[in-house]
C-alpha cells in the first residue's frame, strides 16, 4: 500500500487525538512526525488496494491516472528530503514518512 500523505487518516483516525498532534504539514503533504514510534493502530493500518483509497478520495485523484499517483508519490518524497536533509539515508531506509 501506498500513502498519498493526504493526513486524513491522522486527522479523523487517530489513536493519540483528533487531528492527531505529531502530524507535520508540508503544503498539502501531511506526514507523521514520530513514524517510527506511532501507535500501534497506526503501524497495522491495512488497505484493500495497492494506493490508499482515502487518499484518492480526498485528493481527486483518478485512481486509474498512475501517473498522477506516481507524481503524488515522488513528491511526498522529495517533500520527505527536504524535511530531513541530514537523516535522508535512515529516513528512506526505515520508511519513516
Amino acid at each position: 500500500m501506498y500513502c498519498l500523505y493526504c493526513g486524513d487518516c491522522c486527522k479523523r483516525f487517530s489513536p493519540i487525538a483528533n487531528p492527531c498532534p505529531h502530524l507535520i504539514i508540508e503544503d498539502d503533504f501531511h506526514f507523521c512526525g514520530i513514524y517510527p514510534h506511532r501507535p500501534k493502530e497506526c503501524s497495522n493500518h491495512e488497505y484493500q488496494s495497492r494506493f490508499c483509497s482515502i487518499g484518492i478520495d480526498v485528493l481527486k485523484i483518478n485512481p486509474q491516472d498512475s501517473d498522477a499517483l506516481r507524481k503524488r508519490i515522488d513528491n511526498g518524497w522529495d517533500k520527505i528530503k527536504e524535511l530531513t536533509p541530514n537523516n535522508t539515508r535512515e529516513v528512506m531506509n526505515n520508511g519513516i514518512y
